[in-house]
């Protein structure tokens, strides 16, 4: 044995001397040349080593992508095996990955979970979609072809998206835009029937000649001067000339000019700058002129503005432009500005305690509201109206009767409509029978010249005309001594009846 391999090493080494020989070269050089290109192939298989881990790494985030997916995907090779899903995909399908990968793509095919379509990629070398059902979803396919740099196919990556949860997100969407336009309609159709209705109410010429004094200067863009006693309506004639305006859809800024304290009157209308003055907020502060830009501006008892300030709404009504506390920069605004007050302006003006020039620029268009006790004609339709309003309000089912009607409409209503609304609710809340009666009102209206018309009613029975005079003459009592005690002698009477009447009939008594 022994002898053998020494004759074949003798054998090798004869060969490997006549290959150096035919080289031409000598050993030491020759076994450098041999060292250097194994280095060489050495490295070449290092690298080819570290593109491999660097595929490997990019496969491993291209799969972990995949997962967090919602789509199914899935890849085949250029022989139409499957090398790869995502979790989604075997989410649609309810098969293992185990039992998919290494299997044909005619194997998914069979089972009617994918298309032909990546097949047909592979023949085409084009893009490819298409459309089934799987599990009763609605499952869209697209197959796209994947080349490496020469231009060769390697792969098919196909993408399968459920569109069934998307159609019904869409069908939700439809319903709702359909939901979003009736509702949208309903509105324009209520402000266009509000629009139309005038918060006016009466048939009255005076109100009649209110009334069409709105429509013509809603129309134009005037400045209006509403006057009238408290309680005639003025935030209802403005509010009438804002829906009928042009600028109806545009902002609508009311201010009390009475109710705001006058040293924060000037920083609410035209706002201030930061920092403008001690205990201003660290920013700029819009005011209701800027706020009611491109809109309307009510400017509620105008008579009650200050003297100081006054100027300034001469300013935006003459260059349509204000200032804020602070500032130096004109703010150009465009606001339609309607003035109401239940003051006499030009006695103000001769007094000195309102400019001449601003009554001028707002008494462009005025408009004066008659008081009710003007127009007593038109005290059953704002009975009425109030009386829907109450009931609803409070769920009960109340109506005046003709006679507490006819007492209603002898009252001179100092309080003019405000007053008129606020003694129908009194008394749909304190009286507990559904039938208002005039004996009911009197109770109500502490009012010597309604007492008076009352008794000399001619449909008034006994028992009413009685309560009106014995309250009559048990508050005149009172009023002139002070208590039931010291009252029930003048009335002839004793002290508990005074005090039992006066319960009966709503009198406040001790």
């Amino acid at each position: 044995m022994e002898n053998n391999t020494l004759v074949l090493d003798t054998m090798a080494k004869n060969q490997i001397c006549q290959l150096i020989e035919g080289t031409g070269l000598d050993v030491s050089t020759l076994i450098k040349q041999i060292i250097k290109e194994n280095e060489t192939y050495r490295n070449r298989i290092e690298d080819m080593s570290k593109d491999l881990k660097s595929y490997k790494e990019r496969e491993l985030e291209a799969l972990l992508i995949g997962d967090a997916l919602y789509d199914g995907i899935y890849v085949i090779d250029k022989t139409g095996i499957i090398t790869a899903v995502n979790k989604a995909f075997i989410e649609m399908t309810g098969i293992v990955e185990s039992e998919i990968l290494g299997q044909g793509l005619e194997w998914l095919i069979e089972r009617k979970l994918v298309t032909e379509s990546g097949l047909l990629v592979l023949k085409e070398k084009e893009k490819a979609s298409s459309v089934t059902v799987i599990n009763n979803q609605k499952i869209v396919i697209t197959a796209s072809p994947i080349f490496n740099e020469l231009g060769e196919l390697t792969q098919v990556l196909t993408i399968m998206r459920d569109v069934t949860g998307l159609r019904k997100l869409q069908d939700k969407l439809e319903n709702s835009e359909k939901l979003t336009k009736k509702y949208v309609d309903e509105l324009k159709y209520l402000r266009k029937r509000e629009s139309a209705q005038s918060g006016l109410i009466g048939r009255s010429l005076s109100m009649s000649q209110v009334r069409q004094l709105i429509y013509q200067v809603a129309q134009v863009e005037v400045t209006v001067l509403i006057t009238g006693e408290t309680g005639v309506g003025k935030e209802v004639v403005a509010n009438d000339i804002y829906k009928n305006s042009l600028r109806k859809d545009s902002p609508y800024i009311k201010v009390n000019c009475a109710a705001i304290p006058e040293n924060l009157l000037e920083s609410e209308l035209f706002g201030y700058e930061k920092g403008a003055f001690t205990g201003a907020q660290n920013k700029d502060k819009l005011g209701l002129f800027e706020i009611a830009n491109s809109g309307t501006i009510l400017l509620d008892e105008i008579g009650e503005m200050p003297f100081n300030l006054q100027s300034k709404i001469l300013r935006v009504l003459q260059e349509k432009e204000i200032t804020r506390i602070g500032g130096f920069k004109p703010i150009k605004i465009d606001v339609r500005v309607i003035a109401a007050t239940n003051q006499n302006l030009e006695e103000q003006v001769s007094k000195g305690m309102f400019r001449q020039d601003l009554y001028y620029r707002l008494n462009v268009v005025p408009i004066q509201i008659p008081p009710l006790r003007s127009r007593l004609e038109d005290i059953p339709l704002l009975v009425n109206h109030f009386l829907h309003k109450y009931n609803e309000k409070y769920k009960v089912n109340k109506y005046i009767n003709n006679s507490a009607m006819e007492v209603l409409q002898q009252y001179d209503w100092p309080g003019n409509v405000r007053e008129l609304g606020n003694i129908i609710e009194r008394l749909i809340i304190v009286i507990n029978e559904p039938v208002i009666d005039s004996d009911h009102i009197v109770k109500i209206v502490d009012n010597e010249k309604l007492a008076a018309v009352c008794f000399d009613k001619n449909n008034l029975t006994l028992k009413e005309a009685v309560s009106i005079l014995e309250r009559q003459m048990i508050m005149n009592a009172l009023q002139t001594y002070g208590s039931t005690h010291k009252a029930a002698p003048s009335l002839g009477v004793s002290q508990p009846t005074v005090l039992r009447k006066a319960k009966e009939l709503g009198i406040m008594a001790k």
